[in-house]
């Protein structure tokens, strides 16, 4: 099978629901867009930035970011946090529909692209965002940020690993032949999935960590995820100076 254009239904979620989009539950579909949720909205963000931040300081010392990327923006619910505390911030996201609803609601340290130029950060963040990007791509496109990290610089990015039984049946939907011989399954026809559709990928520890270490990023910590039975971990971490 051939790797699935994710692009494409990120542009048409986008266009659609952006909100939804960066989270699933209804009340952020554009009809239940009220101002009291548009608050809680970009509070979600502000909390989880400071939570990322009190994490890097306490397992690697405090830190100053001149220059942050916030790496599949949406439309830019951490970036306008990060914007916060760092001088200025790049928000990138391949989805022009939240790319605009970013624009909306930008700062002035921030700029926002769908594309990096020749650029390096301070603090590389991603949080529920790889785990759309097929993994065939998403390796090349982590190991990419990493050539941009600054000496001193710090991560904050996630990953999903594997999944429970919890979400085991909405990925077997699709699938329509497949051989099992106790130990492994194998697809051998599947449904395609619609447009627009919002696909769970999951990414190798071992290979995560040797792009890290590859980098110069050989202080660590993660931590365990859990989004309805999808799970992966938050990697923490800083590129020697």
């Amino acid at each position: 099978m051939s790797m699935r254009e994710t692009d494409a239904d990120w542009a048409i979620l986008g266009d659609d629901e952006p909100f939804f989009g960066v989270f699933s539950h209804e009340k952020f579909l554009r009809r239940n867009l009220t101002p009291e949720v548009m608050a809680e909205f970009w509070a979600s963000g502000v909390e989880e930035i400071q939570y990322l931040r009190r994490v890097l300081i306490t397992h690697f010392g405090d830190f100053h970011a001149g220059h942050a990327v916030d790496f599949g923006c949406g439309v830019g619910r951490l970036t306008r946090a990060l914007a916060e505390v760092c001088d200025r911030v790049t928000g990138v996201d391949v989805s022009p529909g939240m790319l605009a609803e970013a624009n909306r609601h930008r700062l002035p340290n921030i700029a926002y692209t769908d594309r990096l130029s020749d650029q390096t950060f301070d603090w590389i963040n991603s949080v529920i965002v790889f785990q759309h990007i097929p993994p065939a791509r998403g390796y090349g496109l982590f190991a990419d940020l990493l050539d941009r990290l600054n000496p001193g610089g710090v991560i904050s990015v996630q990953f999903t690993l594997f999944k429970d039984e919890a979400f085991i049946g909405a990925v077997a939907e699709p699938i329509r032949r497949a051989s099992w011989d106790g130990e492994t399954l194998r697809v051998m026809d599947q449904t395609p999935h619609p447009p627009g559709a919002m696909m769970m990928y999951d990414y190798d520890l071992n290979r995560l960590t040797s792009l890290l270490v590859d980098h110069g990023v050989e202080k660590l910590f993660l931590e365990h995820t859990d989004h309805g039975g999808c799970h992966g971990v938050r990697l923490f971490g800083r590129r020697e100076g």
